[in-house]
């Protein structure tokens, strides 16, 4: 028989003494009763009384679990009557995907009366760790909505006295929000969708008609109104009225340009408003943080990485966490990952991390090397490859291959360009930013990183218009699109790759151990300028200058390292360098009306150069550059084969840019639509004699070290795109 088997059918041994005996330690006779036992007249017991049986405590088990099973019931009555006709809230919500979550990942052996208990325990958890804000529209005392023409929008009264409410010495002013007209506001969808939509796309936008219908339609009905329509509708009106340009004025709304362009201003004001109140009173939707970094990239655009435009875009980055779109593609949410509201939320909760990792690696100041948005904090895919159109309710995962064009080709790539920005931050503790930043080995790294990226990226970028609507059989406003991302894309590129190799651009003059380092930095400088000038001289529309007018900040430090360069570097090549800059300057002047960032761009940079008494010459540095140039193209890319100078210089970087120097020329007569007038100023002998007089005041009175360069760089690339 097997020794398990003896085991299990071995009897258990009787004590050896018994429990009075054991208890004495005395020697016992081992008989029923024992001799001890018998003389001390005590009861004699072998064996441990057996305790009393559980069947009476099983009794009173099924009478508890009734009353728990009716409490249950009571309780879950109650609260559907709750939920009636109103959207789920984030504490039912959360309470769901506890419970699914509990599903998913629990035994199950557990008995249905302890799951139950389980989710009425994580329900009450989120009654504490949310705010209970179980309202979904925005209360009706605290802010109004009203009607009427466009242009007297900004002379109307922001708040006004409701004399519904009853007691009078409660009366309080709400705050007032005017609307145009429901035909005007069509209008500035229109604009939006034909130019603003595509640069930070995180709208869908086959649904906004439909949503601009029903923001409409309540507020004539006199409903209450949903935060997040009301958000992204204000949002849409910022973005219109920024980007209007002349030629929009024959849609029938503003006269000129400026009238709209200060509107501006007020539908952020507007805008933000609405936020403040309602993600206080109210829940936000989708909707509402589309229209923040809508708004945000506005802000950007018109001041910069102000305080303003860094609260606004951490508050879309709040209240997407509280949506859970930071956690779409969690086990618990698989009932609703194939909606077309999910992958809207994929391409904002994307467009928010890109945007935070390439400003960390960007951005000089507290906020350089900060992210909050951290890849293993977060189960979100990245949105698909496919248009607008294949975006719908019960949608596949299939998706378009990245050879295709599509509406989110360029988000994608600067998906990836923002994961190598934020390999940068990881590989750059916030002590190594004091200490000469990250490694040479390290920075070569990131830079084959960005060299594979520019690699990658799909020839339809560098196509001409005609050669995209042959090729692909798409509109012209779907091509002119595709070219403005494709160039925009490249400037961030090479932007990135002059800011990575920017810390050894002095150390390249007295190392030779780094000159291959500053040879990138100023060969990337050339490439943004010149990619800068083609996208600004391209005549692409007017998304294309909006573009421009946010890629300002790289236009600037392009131009910082090339005139660095230029003061230090005695090269065969210095009057190229000197067009180079000039074309910068061009571009950062004739913007500097537009942009109180880029006015301090140029305004720090004229405070530099007399700060060591280097003197600018009096008139523009945009006329300047039209008497020296001449007759010479300004637009001429480094790939232009007549420039054997450049070629030389520049080598294996020109064939880096995707598109020939046919594309990017901009004649005399381009440049004479500025409206500046050649007979205004003296001759071009005065730029050359002042990049003279600013080399000799570097090399014979200023060392370069102690030129204070970080002052004018502080602020640099002061957008979302």
């Amino acid at each position: 028989m097997p020794k398990e088997q003896q085991k299990q059918v071995t009897p258990r041994q009787r004590p050896v003494s018994c429990r009075f005996c054991r208890s004495r330690k005395l020697r016992c006779s081992r008989e029923a009763p024992c001799s001890n036992c018998v003389s001390r007249g005590v009861h004699c017991q072998l064996e441990d009384p057996i305790g009393p049986s559980g069947g009476s405590a099983n009794v009173a088990e099924p009478d508890i679990l009734q009353r728990l099973e009716k409490l249950e019931k009571l309780f879950d009555a109650q609260r559907s009557e709750q939920e009636v006709g109103l959207e789920k809230t984030p504490q039912r919500q959360r309470s769901e995907s506890v419970q699914s979550l509990r599903e998913w990942a629990s035994p199950s052996t557990l008995s249905s009366q302890i799951q139950g208990l389980d989710n009425d325990v994580a329900w009450l958890e989120s009654i504490y760790t949310d705010q209970n804000l179980s309202r979904h529209k925005i209360p009706s005392p605290r802010i109004v909505f009203r009607i009427c023409p466009i242009q007297q929008v900004t002379g109307a009264q922001l708040y006004v006295f409701q004399h519904e409410l009853h007691s009078t010495a409660s009366i309080q002013p709400s705050r007032c929000i005017w609307l145009p007209r429901y035909a005007e506001a069509q209008i500035l969808l229109e604009k939006f969708i034909s130019d603003v939509h595509h640069l930070p796309y995180v709208t869908h936008v086959p649904s906004l008609p439909s949503m601009f219908e029903q923001v409409y339609t309540d507020l004539n009905q006199q409903h209450q109104m949903k935060p997040g329509q009301v958000i992204l509708l204000l949002s849409i009106f910022a973005s219109a009225t920024y980007s209007w340009l002349r030629g929009d004025c024959e849609r029938g709304l503003f006269s000129t340009p400026s009238e709209a362009n200060k509107q501006a201003s007020w539908w952020i004001k507007a805008t933000q408003d609405v936020v403040d109140i309602a993600h206080r009173t109210s829940n936000v939707s989708i909707e509402g943080v589309q229209g923040i970094l809508l708004v945000s990239f506005v802000l950007a655009l018109l001041e910069g990485m102000s305080r303003r435009c860094r609260s606004s875009f951490s508050t879309a980055v709040l209240l997407a966490r509280d949506l859970g779109l930071h956690r779409i593609d969690h086990p618990s949410n698989a009932d609703r990952a194939n909606t077309a509201q999910a992958e809207m939320g994929r391409r904002a909760w994307w467009y928010m991390c890109a945007s935070e990792w390439s400003l960390a690696a960007r951005l000089n100041g507290v906020t350089e090397g900060v992210y909050s948005c951290h890849p293993r904090q977060m189960i979100t895919r990245k949105p698909l490859h496919v248009n607008d159109e294949e975006v719908f309710d019960g949608m596949t995962r299939a998706e378009r291959p990245l050879s295709q064009p599509t509406k989110m080709s360029y988000s994608l790539h600067r998906i990836r360009l923002a994961e190598i920005s934020r390999n940068i931050v990881d590989r750059t503790p916030l002590t190594m930013t004091y200490l000469g930043g990250p490694s040479r080995d390290d920075v070569m790294d990131i830079d084959t990183e960005l060299q594979m990226l520019i690699n990658d990226i799909p020839p339809f970028f560098s196509m001409s218009e005609a050669k995209l609507i042959e090729t692909y059989e798409v509109s012209r406003t779907q091509a002119v699109d595709i070219m403005t991302q494709g160039h925009t894309l490249y400037f961030l590129l090479y932007a990135q790759r002059c800011k990575l190799h920017l810390p050894y651009l002095t150390r390249g003059f007295v190392d030779t151990t780094y000159s291959s380092l500053r040879e990138i930095c100023i060969k990337s400088a050339r490439l943004s300028i010149q990619s800068q000038s083609y996208l600004l001289n391209s005549g692409l529309g007017p998304s294309s200058r909006l573009n421009c007018a946010g890629l300002l900040g790289g236009v600037f430090m392009a131009s910082i390292v090339l005139l660095m360069d230029l003061c230090v570097n005695r090269s065969p090549q210095r009057e190229d360098q000197r067009g180079e800059i000039v074309e910068a300057f061009r571009i950062l002047e004739e913007a500097k009306q537009e942009s109180e960032t880029t006015s301090k761009f140029v305004d720090s940079l004229m405070f530099i150069l007399r700060k060591h008494k280097v003197t600018p010459p009096k008139c523009t540095l945009a006329q300047q550059f039209l008497v020296e140039s001449g007759k010479r193209q300004l637009g001429a890319t480094p790939s232009d084969g007549n420039d054997t100078s450049t070629s030389q210089a520049y080598g294996a970087v020109t064939k880096d840019l995707p598109y020939g120097a046919s594309s990017g020329a901009c004649k005399m007569d381009e440049i004479g639509s500025t409206n500046i007038s050649v007979n205004e100023f003296s001759g071009g002998d005065e730029m050359s004699s002042y990049f003279d007089e600013l080399a000799q005041s570097l090399e014979h009175g200023d060392d370069l070290g102690n030129f204070d360069w970080n002052n004018i760089f502080s602020g640099l690339d002061s957008s979302l795109i």
